[in-house]
């Protein structure tokens, strides 16, 4: 969407859970509502609070990390219960993951640990620009799920949202036919450039070492606590990659030239973060965006949208400010 020239929104508000360790999966409320206990590396219970994402994150930085779950007290029918949600419905591929670490809800802990940061609209307040129609700033290109901004609309919004976007592309299609004598320029050279790149067979990085580095140089520059310095070195490090993946990294297959896509969206998605980061000189939201060189929340300034849209050049990011909308009355 961004690419297409649509604007996006939200990308200094950098997100981190606070989920099982080493595996993107939630736990929480499938196991607290049903008696587990959650504690501290020092035995501290926590469950009675209804813990939040942000107080679990506290605690981890007051020194108290690991947090656990905790079911060994759970009698046999409840962790069955337990078990059989999370390994059929919610996520199957945990039941390999915690058999593969000998991890056992009956005698075992689960640690929690932070994810990494990442962007989302669902869960949070990162991505593309859409109104109560579900539109874009492309005509009848629309959008919904964790790719819109709408804020915190998890699944609930995703699917209002989803029927929404459903009824409003159905209605522009009615009045605006299909044009079957498209321009191919673009097309066509999108299609050489992918046949380049599916011959980079004799590179010298594999895309998983590439991608390694990519995340982790990420972490180190575009996540809080952040400052003008890390930001700029973000932006550097990107155009820097951006160049090694079209001349170092080894595409053997499909697969791989797959990755290399993805990989490569990543980083652009790094640039609008770094670049929406530099644009707001305050600290806002807890800790998703703190800036040491501006450590105040500043609503005189600030109390607004970063708003970024592709320039006419493919590396140039344009930045406008958005008022917030208000309900009058």
């Amino acid at each position: 969407a961004y690419r297409a020239g649509a604007s996006v929104t939200g990308f200094e508000y950098t997100l981190n859970y606070y989920i099982i360790k080493d595996i993107n999966a939630p736990l929480l409320y499938i196991t607290l509502t049903r008696g587990a206990h959650l504690l501290t590396a020092m035995e501290e219970h926590l469950e009675k609070e209804h813990p939040s994402i942000k107080s679990m994150i506290l605690e981890h930085r007051k020194d108290k990390s690991p947090l656990r779950i905790r079911m060994k007290h759970l009698p046999e029918d409840k962790i069955r219960e337990i078990e059989e949600i999370l390994f059929s419905t919610e996520r199957p591929v945990q039941q390999r993951f915690f058999e593969g670490r000998g991890v056992n809800f009956r005698t075992s802990d689960i640690e929690l640990w932070p994810t990494e940061y990442y962007l989302c609209g669902g869960h949070g307040l990162t991505g593309i620009f859409v109104n109560e129609k579900a539109e874009t700033t492309v005509p009848g290109l629309y959008a919904a799920g964790d790719v819109s901004l709408v804020a915190r609309g998890h699944l609930s919004g995703a699917f209002v949202y989803g029927e929404i976007a459903a009824e409003e592309a159905t209605d522009y299609l009615r009045n605006h036919p299909l044009r079957k004598d498209f321009d191919r320029t673009g097309l066509d050279a999108l299609k050489a450039d992918l046949e380049r790149r599916a011959a980079q067979t004799s590179g010298e990085i594999s895309i998983e070492e590439f991608e390694y580095k990519t995340r982790r140089l990420i972490s180190d520059y575009c996540t809080p606590p952040k400052n003008a310095y890390k930001l700029h070195m973000a932006l550097w490090w990107m155009e820097r990659l951006g160049k090694e993946i079209r001349e170092k990294v080894r595409v053997r297959h499909i697969h791989d030239l797959f990755k290399v896509l993805e990989v490569e969206n990543i980083m652009l998605c790094a640039r609008l973060s770094a670049t929406a980061s530099l644009e707001r000189k305050e600290s806002r939201w807890g800790f998703w965006h703190y800036r040491s060189d501006f450590p105040q929340k500043d609503d005189s300034q600030w109390l607004k949208h970063i708003m970024l849209q592709k320039g006419s050049q493919a590396k140039d990011i344009l930045v406008t400010h958005r008022p917030l909308a208000r309900m009058h009355g």
